[in-house]
C-alpha cells in the first residue's frame, strides 16, 4: 500500500474505474433480479439476464470486464510488480475499439460503442497514465522473457479467435435483427480480439504475468461453458468448438504452472532463454521435464483443434455461428476450406518449432 499512498491520483484512479465496473454490475444485478422498477433513465429500458435468447451475449459481456476488474484490483497491492495486470485492463477496451473501427468501415455501424465499457477503459487509461512504475514500467520486457510454449498455443488459438471476431464483426455491420441493434456481436467480435490479447500479453511475462495468464485461459473456458448450457442462445459456440474452447483454456492454465513450477525451482529461468539457462553452481540446468510436458500440452491442443477444424471444414458450424432468436441460419466464411487447411498448417508448424 506504500506505493498507493505515495501515489494518491493513482490510487483515486484505480477506485474510479473499480467503482465504475461495480455500478454497472450493480445495475445489470438489478435487471436480472428483475428490480428494474428501481432504475432510471437509459437503464430502466434494459433487460440484461432477462432473455435467454440474449444470455451468450450478456455474459459475455460481462466477461469482458474481468481483465479490467481483476487487472485493477491487482494495482490494490505492489502497483510496480503487477504492470502486466495494468496492461491487461487496458486490453478489453482496445479490442472493443478495434471492432467498433472495423464494423464503422464495414457498415457505419457503431452500436458496439456502449458507455459502460467506454468510460471503464477512459478511467483504466487514465490508472496506466498515472502508474507509479514512471519510466520503468516497461522495464521487465524482454525477448529472452517471452515463453515460447506459451506463444505457440497463443498462435494456435488466434485462426479460430480470428474467424470467430470476422464473422461477428460480418454479423454486426449486415444483420439487423435486435442483436446487432443492441451492439451484442461486436461484444462477440470484441472477445476474440481479448483473449488473443491477454494471452499475448501472457506469454512476454511481464511482472505480473501469471495473474493474466490465468484469466488468459479463463476467459475461452466460461465462453465455452456458456455455449454448452445454452446452446440455443444466439452466438453460442457449437459443441465441438465449446469443447476445444475449455480445452485450449485449460491447456493454458496447465502450461502457466508448469512454467511456473519451473521458474520458481530455478529463478534464473526468468530472464534467461529457455537454452541457456544456467543453475546456481553455473553448470545448464536440465530442461527437458519441462519441453516434455508443455510439449504434451501443445500436441493436446493440437489434436483438439484437427478434430475441430476437420468437422468445421465439411460442415456448417463453425467459431462464428449464429443461431439468433430469429431462427436465422448459420453463418460461415466462404473459404472454409482454406482456412481450415492454413490452420492445420499454423499447428503442425508451430509444434514443430516448438517441441
Amino acid at each position: 500500500m506504500h506505493a498507493l499512498r505515495a501515489s494518491p491520483m493513482f490510487a483515486l484512479a484505480v477506485l474510479i474505474t473499480l467503482g465504475l465496473a461495480g455500478f454497472n454490475a450493480l445495475m445489470v444485478g438489478l435487471m436480472a433480479a428483475r428490480l428494474g422498477f428501481l432504475l432510471t433513465g437509459r437503464f430502466a429500458q434494459m433487460t440484461h439476464f432477462t432473455e435467454v435468447h440474449h444470455r451468450t451475449h450478456d455474459l459475455t459481456f460481462g466477461f469482458i470486464f474481468v481483465p479490467v476488474v481483476v487487472g485493477m484490483l491487482a494495482q490494490l497491492r505492489r502497483p510496480s510488480k503487477n504492470v502486466a495486470g495494468q496492461l491487461m485492463a487496458l486490453i478489453p477496451p482496445v479490442g472493443l475499439v478495434l471492432t467498433v473501427v472495423l464494423t464503422s468501415a464495414l457498415s457505419n455501424n457503431m452500436n458496439a460503442l456502449q458507455p459502460p465499457w467506454v468510460t471503464v477503459g477512459v478511467a483504466a487509461l487514465i490508472a496506466m497514465v498515472l502508474h507509479p512504475a514512471g519510466p520503468a514500467f516497461f522495464r521487465s520486457f524482454g525477448v529472452t522473457r517471452i515463453n515460447w510454449v506459451m506463444l505457440a498455443l497463443v498462435i494456435i488459438a488466434a485462426v479460430p479467435l480470428l474467424v470467430f471476431a470476422s464473422t461477428n464483426i460480418g454479423l454486426q455491420g449486415t444483420v439487423t435483427d435486435d442483436h446487432a441493434s443492441m451492439g451484442h456481436y461486436g461484444f462477440m467480435a470484441g472477445f476474440g480480439f481479448i483473449v488473443i490479447g491477454v494471452s499475448l500479453l501472457a506469454s512476454l511475462r511481464p511482472d505480473g504475468w501469471r495473474l493474466v495468464a490465468w484469466i488468459a485461459g479463463i476467459l475461452p473456458t466460461l465462453l465455452g461453458l456458456a455455449s454448452v448450457v445454452y446452446p440455443d442462445a444466439a452466438s453460442s459456440l457449437d459443441l465441438v468448438w465449446a469443447l476445444a474452447a475449455i480445452a485450449w483454456g485449460v491447456g493454458f492454465l496447465a502450461a502457466t504452472e508448469v512454467i511456473t513450477r519451473a521458474t520458481e525451482e530455478n529463478p534464473y529461468m526468468a530472464d534467461t532463454p529457455p537454452d541457456t539457462r544456467a543453475g546456481r553452481d553455473g553448470e545448464s540446468v536440465p530442461s527437458t521435464p519441462l519441453w516434455v510436458k508443455a510439449c504434451a500440452i501443445i500436441a493436446l491442443a493440437a489434436v483438439v483443434l484437427f478434430v475441430v477444424l476437420m468437422l468445421f471444414g465439411g460442415g456448417g458450424h463453425g467459431p462464428g455461428r449464429h443461431t439468433g432468436s430469429d431462427g436465422a441460419g448459420g453463418n460461415r466464411s466462404p473459404s472454409a476450406s482454406l482456412l481450415t487447411a492454413g490452420a492445420a498448417q499454423v499447428v503442425t508448424g508451430t509444434m514443430k518449432a516448438v517441441c
